[in-house]
């Protein structure tokens, strides 16, 4: 343990004196994330418009009641847009094809069952393409499903207290279940949790996290030419310490790094990227997974140059594919189906479904499960090839 620590304590002290570790763990991504939020965030128009078709197959009162109701919520004027489908498979064509980010289908009889007390259900069609409409239609329904309830519970309570049936919808109406009222004020969408300074400073601190570690590894190389790491085996040392005190820092580091600019965006353009304990756990599960491949690269480079060169690589693919740079949903499809491949992807996913619904940590285990896998594996590699002697 002591080995580790010296080898720990050395590595944090080189980042400290170089500036290197203040520069990109905080200076850069905090100040790049500002900037992308300035100017591409903030609060003067809506970041998204969601346009939401509606197959109103029941023609009754509840349809249209929905509709007006929401487009005269302050929280959704200018962002939200009906259109109108003859049918389900038409609103399904239009969601595939992008016309629509998400639809309602009301089904027929759907105003008189509720009005007898029978009930009824919405059904939704989604793309993830437009992750803000399905978070407006699914707020709606969920609404939606509330008002259809107690309306239920009412007509019979009603009948059960021996008001006659054909005057138990106007004995309803009469005591405060008049008709379909929406209210999304206290719905995540409403807040303003969808905010693209959240997904710009989300995508900084995700990309930066390998530009940090990747100090680490050319640290690492740069100990072999010079033969400081021989010096260090040739003494009763195993190689792991010296790999898993110099990962430990660059863990360290990217840790902080990450905090740093998810505190740095809260506070500066006062949005939230959800549930702290689901992003504290997102952040972990890709510091860890980033410190694992940044080491797999190193174990296959021969220079400290070649290995600044592959991590930069691996970076801004991963940061491109996964949603950091460009959010996954202006992706083609093949492209969004390929950022579940890099542990940006799954971090994106995560914070998007914390940020855009108010889910809590529940939301993203498996994010979480899958990138800490990912890391799993690349650690599980680079260990092998460290100790078959690619980096003798």
């Amino acid at each position: 343990m002591r080995p580790l620590l010296v080898v720990a304590g050395h590595e944090l002290r080189s980042r400290l004196r170089d500036g290197t570790a203040l520069l990109i763990a905080l200076v850069a991504p905090i100040l790049l994330a500002t900037l992308f939020g300035l100017a591409l965030g903030g609060d003067d128009d809506p970041p998204l418009k969601a346009t939401i078709g509606v197959v109103d197959l029941d023609g009754g009162q509840f349809p249209a009641g929905v509709q007006r109701e929401a487009v005269n919520t302050d929280e959704l004027k200018g962002v939200l847009t009906f259109r109108q489908y003859p049918d389900e498979a038409a609103a399904r064509a239009a969601v595939d094809n992008g016309e629509a980010g998400a639809a309602l289908v009301f089904p027929p009889g759907f105003s008189d069952g509720v009005g007898a007390g029978r009930g009824g259900r919405v059904s939704v069609l989604e793309s993830p393409e437009s992750p803000l409409a399905g978070v407006v239609a699914r707020s709606m329904v969920d609404r939606i499903s509330a008002l259809v309830e107690a309306r239920t519970l009412a007509v019979r309570a009603s009948l059960d207290a021996g008001v006659p049936a054909d005057e138990v919808q106007l004995f309803v109406e009469a005591n405060g279940a008049a008709g379909p009222t929406l209210s999304l004020a206290d719905d995540p969408v409403a807040n303003g949790s969808v905010d693209l300074a959240v997904h710009y400073g989300s995508g900084m601190a995700v990309m930066f996290a390998f530009f940090i570690v990747g100090t680490t590894a050319r640290s690492l190389l740069t100990e072999r030419q010079n033969g400081t790491l021989d010096r260090v085996r040739a003494a009763p040392v195993p190689l792991w310490t010296s790999l898993v005190g110099k990962s430990a820092v660059g863990f360290g580091l990217a840790l902080a790094g990450m905090c740093a600019t998810w505190l740095s965006s809260v506070l500066i353009f006062g949005t939230t990227w959800g549930d702290p304990r689901g992003v504290f756990l997102l952040v972990l599960a890709h510091v860890f997974a980033v410190t694992a491949i940044v080491m797999l690269v190193a174990s296959g480079a021969r220079t400290d140059a070649q290995a600044d060169g592959l991590t930069l690589g691996v970076a801004f693919v991963f940061a491109f594919l996964g949603g950091s740079i460009v959010p996954v949903y202006n992706l083609p499809e093949w492209l969004q189906k390929v950022s579940l491949i890099t542990p940006n992807g799954w971090v994106s996913a995560g914070l998007s479904e914390l940020a855009g619904t108010g889910a809590g940590p529940s939301a993203v285990v498996l994010p979480v499960a899958v990138v800490t896998g990912i890391g799993v594996v690349a650690g599980a590699l680079a260990f092998l090839r460290f100790r078959k002697g690619r980096f003798a």
